[in-house]
């Protein structure tokens, strides 16, 4: 494995486990090769069997098991991995907070907290552990728990990120007591003391909005109407695409469209930054547009990048056999041109959310740095970043008469159904009654979004205009949303 050869390390231990299936070691060595290798779905499985097998004869050992698999994405199979571990170690420290992350991400909040009330018992308080607790409390209703715990926090032990954190929290718990000048200015602050944080400080915002700048000033409608004219270049499956702009709706469709049975999701899932990789390595150091590259693939080219795809998609989220992808990833509306390239038969839906609300919105959550979610810190700048993806949208729903692919967050948290039958069309999924019960679908399942707490719960109007709570820190920049405003009617 350190010399690269994963394909010949995960031959080997496969034929290791092959004599020796109880091996929790070779289980562990498989998963890490796999998920090294991209293969994730397999990977995440092979490492909890091996961390629940480590367990019986080495407890602790298998606590990195638990962390890896939470970094992997796999919420559910790390809390597998410390539940068992703290049944033998009910006093491990690593254990109950690993169990507290985990129960937080997979919809178990009371699981959570309780875990984080042993921790309290087990070790002297972090700031780290307290802003945990606040944000599940949050999620579950409790901002006024949350917000005297986030202001109960001993300012010795607070670190940099720990206060940028508390900032974060404190929005979200202001916010949903009505305290909107207050939750403004605690996002305002969270953003200056993002500025010194190195994290943030490295991403890069400059290249998301200089990708979509490129695609502008090349953008040809009458090449792009070609792309979507052209019969794909395979026979093989094209997923259902759920885009649109951080905050805008696309976990609640994802939660819907998951209770059908022969729907598979790819959520958060960087299926087609695997397929971006592999066409930027076609052209290295091309002097051309993106979207002049784009137009010169011939049909080799394309079917082996949707090929490519596939096995991306596979590797993920496993052997699909029957079962339709959604590829839910929402900010590949950044990539459109590269969807409709590869994928011109494929359907797409495209959340629609007031901008207002959506920035707003983004701008309350704590998001790991990235260069999009690197602009989600201060307002002006998410509302330029909206500005842009909505731009990019429009010009392409415009040349292909997309109109119909716009999902309306506000229809659908109104006429569940209505919007839902509407929405549906073409995309050969259809309506089922288990849909309007989406938020009781899939208990401990891991939602890779902030919006995990709010998709566990009945559909409600209550954040539809929200952002009138903000109407004067909204004014300075309501300049940017009128485009956006204006094009959809808001």
């Amino acid at each position: 494995m350190r010399a690269g050869r994963l394909g010949e390390a995960v031959g080997y231990l496969r034929r290791v486990l092959a004599d020796r299936p109880g091996d929790a070691s070779a289980r562990i060595w498989l998963g890490q090769a796999l998920c090294a290798g991209g293969h994730t779905f397999e990977g995440c499985t092979a490492l909890r069997d091996g961390g629940i097998l480590l367990c019986e004869t080495a407890p602790d050992s298998a606590l990195p098991i638990a962390a890896l698999l939470q970094q992997q994405g796999d919420a559910a199979g790390s809390l597998a991995v410390a539940d068992r571990v703290a049944a033998l170690r009910p006093a491990s420290l690593q254990a109950q907070m690993l169990i507290a992350t985990a129960a937080a991400q997979t919809g178990a909040p009371e699981r959570a907290l309780v875990a984080l009330e042993i921790a309290r018992g087990l070790a002297p308080a972090t700031a780290a552990r307290d802003v945990l607790a606040a944000s599940v409390e949050s999620d579950m209703g409790r901002a006024a728990d949350a917000l005297a715990r986030l202001d109960g926090i001993d300012p010795a032990v607070i670190t940099p990120i720990d206060a940028f954190r508390i900032a974060k929290e404190r929005a979200r718990a202001l916010d949903r007591l009505g305290r909107a000048d207050e939750a403004f200015a605690e996002i305002a602050r969270g953003a200056a003391l993002c500025d010194a944080l190195p994290e943030y400080r490295a991403a890069d915002r400059a290249l998301v909005p200089a990708i979509l700048a490129a695609d502008a000033a090349a953008f040809d409608a009458a090449m792009v109407r070609r792309w979507r004219d052209e019969p794909p270049a395979d026979d093989g499956w094209a997923p259902l695409f759920v885009i649109g702009f951080l905050r805008s709706g696309t976990t609640l469709m994802q939660q819907i469209l998951a209770t059908d049975p022969q729907v598979r999701v790819a959520d958060e899932e960087p299926v087609l930054s695997g397929v971006i990789q592999a066409f930027q390595a076609g052209s290295p150091g091309s002097p051309q547009t993106r979207i002049a590259r784009l137009d010169n693939l011939d049909r080799p080219a394309r079917a082996a990048l949707r090929a490519r795809y596939r096995a991306i998609a596979e590797m993920r989220t496993g052997p699909l056999g029957t079962e339709r992808l959604v590829d839910k990833f929402t900010l590949n509306a950044i990539d459109l041109p590269l969807i409709l390239r590869l994928f011109p038969e494929a359907p797409i839906r495209f959340m629609v959310r007031d901008p207002r609300d959506a920035c707003i919105s983004a701008c309350l959550q704590l998001m790991p740095p990235g260069p999009s979610t690197v602009h989600m810190l201060r307002l002006a700048d998410a509302a330029r970043f909206h500005a842009a993806i909505s731009a990019q949208w429009h010009r392409h729903r415009d040349a292909l008469g997309l109109h119909y692919c716009e999902v309306r967050y506000e229809a659908l948290v109104a006429d569940l159904e209505g919007t839902m039958r509407r929405a549906l069309a073409g995309t050969g999924i259809g309506w089922r009654d288990a849909m309007h019960h989406f938020h009781q679908a899939s208990p401990g399942q891991t939602i890779a979004s902030p919006s995990r707490a709010q998709v566990r719960q009945p559909l409600t109007t209550a954040k539809v205009a929200h952002w009138q709570r903000y109407g004067r820190h909204i004014a300075p920049v309501a300049h940017i949303f009128e485009p956006a405003l204006d094009d959809w009617g808001y």
